[in-house]
């Protein structure tokens, strides 16, 4: 289902009204640079003919304006913002990505183009903006509304690639606005935003890295059909139907040692052209937690944004944490700005390790001791010995509430254990 907005013609007026007389000398003169205006912006990207809508605010801040973007609890602050008040252009950026917003700013109204990185190309999106408007999808809340809120049993189908995935949708609702996310076997599609009117469901993101559109209408029988359309998967299918009690594989069960393999081997270069190799003096009888990443993954920034922070609160330990990262490219100098990035944006301390492209054979040369690396974030637990003790596949993020909770606590319980253990 599409969302249909009308959005005000820009329009230029110009005159042919005489000279204007000069304002006397030390007259102050007019100011006719456009402003940017500060608060809640309703924006609109429009792919291919699909109109995805979210939020976001504009504030100022010590050195110009801060933007962030707004999906129900969640608050993303744009990397890079640049305004320039002289022609009006706004630059909302995000190196982490290789992604941008770049937009004309024209009073009350902005427009212009998204660009998003993928590994085949640049995908451009149209943009829209409106000044002062709060809401999602509708000016008006609906009167009349279904309970969309708990836990959803979901099957998405993306004819494009041609596969069927399984889910988890966990949505909270309170009156017509509701938030939650879809979590399958590979991770978890960040926060989703809307509302419900009558029986139909509509959700939004946009968070720099991408965007997503689900719409449903809820069936006679109580379950829900509809499309999900993103820029990663086009436009796709999913059902669901309300299941308290289902649950997705144990993530520490897909990703496995080979028979035979017993611990990881690796000897790549990190970011400044350094050999790393697990062999090394500094990773002798420590606990070593090898997250395999990459900066283009939307996951993988959720799971910096815990591992940071984790790893300076055990930084008298003997843990060692190491990011393998397979990127769109396998040429360094083509996926070095995004790291760069990547590893700013959080402070990141531990190595970094470049290790090619993403495609399923580079996982499998590079890391040939696995069965397979189905997602990224995978998440390997080596103890002091260098025995790999646990493998996780993905990485439940906070827009999953308390299954992120859960993992986070189960994370630490599990290294505690490993770092008690003696060699």
């Amino acid at each position: 289902m599409k969302i249909i907005t009308l959005f005000a013609a820009l329009v230029l007026l110009s005159g042919c009204a005489g000279e204007t007389p000069e304002a006397p000398a030390g007259a102050p003169q007019p100011n006719t640079a456009p402003a940017l205006q500060t608060g809640i912006w309703r924006a609109v990207a429009n792919r291919e003919g699909t109109e995805v809508p979210f939020n976001m605010e504009i504030a100022q801040a010590d050195d110009g304006y801060a933007v962030t973007y707004l999906n129900g609890p969640e608050r993303m602050p744009v990397e890079q913002v640049v305004f320039d008040p002289a022609s009006g252009r706004l630059e909302l950026n995000f190196p982490s990505y290789s992604a941008g917003l770049v937009a004309q700013v024209d009073g009350d109204q902005m427009s212009g183009e998204i660009s998003l990185a993928r590994k085949s190309r640049t995908i451009q999106l149209g943009f829209t903006a409106d000044y002062a408007q709060d809401y999602r999808f509708f000016p008006a809340p609906a009167a009349e509304y279904e309970d969309f809120g708990g836990r959803w049993q979901v099957e998405i189908t993306v004819p494009e690639y041609n596969f069927t995935q399984p889910a988890v949708a966990i949505f909270n609702q309170t009156d017509g606005v509701i938030s939650g996310t879809v979590n399958t076997q590979v991770g978890d599609y960040r926060f989703l935003h809307g509302e419900v009117r009558g029986a139909e469901l509509y959700l939004s993101t946009f968070d720099g890295s991408g965007t997503q559109l689900w719409t449903a209408e809820q069936q006679p029988d109580g379950s829900l059909r509809g499309t999900f359309d993103s820029v990663t998967y086009g436009t796709a299918e999913w059902t669901a139907v309300r299941n308290e009690d289902f649950k997705l594989e144990d993530p520490t069960k897909l990703t496995v040692m080979k028979e035979g393999y017993d611990t990881l081997k690796f000897s790549l270069p990190d970011l400044d052209g350094n050999t790393v190799a697990l062999s090394d003096a500094r990773f002798e009888d420590k606990v070593v937690i090898v997250v395999l990443g990459g900066s283009w993954c939307p996951s993988c920034h959720d799971e910096a944004a815990f591992m940071v922070p984790f790893q300076q609160a055990y930084a008298d330990k003997d843990l060692e944490v190491v990011y393998i990262m397979f990127e769109y490219s396998d040429d360094f100098s083509d996926a070095e700005p995004q790291l760069r990035a990547f590893k700013e944006r959080y402070g990141i301390t531990h190595p970094i390790l470049f290790a090619g492209d993403s495609a399923r054979t580079s996982r499998g040369d590079k890391l040939p001791m696995l069965n397979d690396i189905m997602a990224f974030p995978t998440t390997i637990f080596m103890d002091r010995s260098g025995e790999v003790r646990r493998i996780h596949t993905a990485f439940p993020g906070p827009a999953t509430g308390q299954a992120h909770e859960d993992y986070k606590r189960e994370f630490r319980s599990f290294v505690d254990m490993l770092l008690a253990e003696t060699a």
